[in-house]
């Protein structure tokens, strides 16, 4: 079962990844969840798909979206992780997921599979001198009613080339309505996966970043954003390539 969908751009410069653009379940797959909750941030990032796809219109980028909801494969775990299949998010069950083994969770398995199986054959496609994974969280959690003061955030684990620049970009931005997270409100050495298999491991340049959905949940604020990052990660590609070049 397909697990990505890619959308073309321009080679040698940014490749965009969301692993949790949609909250859609492939047919013959049952949760056992409310089709409330499926609108909500348990069953996927908010905004981060439109935020991916209006980035790469903007850029001209390649972009590559998880097809599939988080509940069902968790693309951004690796599959033996006991969150690959979730059986409770921020306090609600997913009493689809209990138990999956045979032929039922080996489909869960092949979806992870083909979202990283697509995604490295287009880096190896476009080539691009950097790598940026899109997601979202929730202002607050269910389970932990703390207020997140982060409009935005960077993400990464020991590779710091990227996300170092963008940090700065971002914090001297006036448009940025807020501070700017530093691995927050989730720590990019603790949650990584995609990003340590396609990047870290071969030595591209990366950043991830976290959207507090509030600002992206409608077009408007999609917009709003699309143009505050589209000018950071422009400067940011433009600057590995000539460093790239330099003799």
């Amino acid at each position: 079962m397909t697990g990505a969908e890619v959308v073309a751009g321009r080679p040698g410069g940014l490749l965009l990844v969301c692993d949790h653009a949609s909250n859609l379940v492939p047919p013959g797959v049952d949760l056992g969840v409310p089709a409330a909750v499926m609108q909500t941030h348990i069953a996927f990032d908010i905004g981060a798909g439109s935020l991916a796809r209006a980035l790469g219109r903007r850029l001209g980028a390649p972009v590559v979206l998880g097809r599939w909801s988080r509940l069902v494969a968790d693309c951004n775990r690796p599959s033996d992780h006991p969150q690959f299949l979730v059986e409770e998010s921020d306090g609600v069950p997913v009493p689809g997921n209990r138990g999956l083994e045979g032929r039922r969770r080996a489909e869960r398995e092949a979806i992870h599979r083909s979202f990283h199986s697509t995604l490295a054959r287009a880096i190896e496609r476009y080539r691009p001198v950097l790598l940026v994974s899109v997601h979202s969280f929730t202002p607050t959690l269910a389970l932990d009613p703390r207020p997140r003061p982060w409009p935005v955030a960077v993400l990464w684990n020991r590779d710091a080339r990227a996300a170092g620049r963008a940090l700065a970009a971002l914090a001297r931005d006036p448009r940025v309505p807020g501070p700017v997270g530093a691995n927050e409100p989730y720590s990019g050495r603790v949650l990584n996966y995609t990003m340590d298999r396609h990047a870290e491991a071969a030595g591209l340049a990366y950043l991830g970043l976290e959207l507090r959905q509030d600002g992206i949940a409608d077009a408007a604020g999609v917009a709003r954003w699309a143009a505050v990052l589209g000018d950071c990660l422009g400067d940011l590609v433009r600057e590995l390539a000539a460093a790239a070049d330099a003799p």
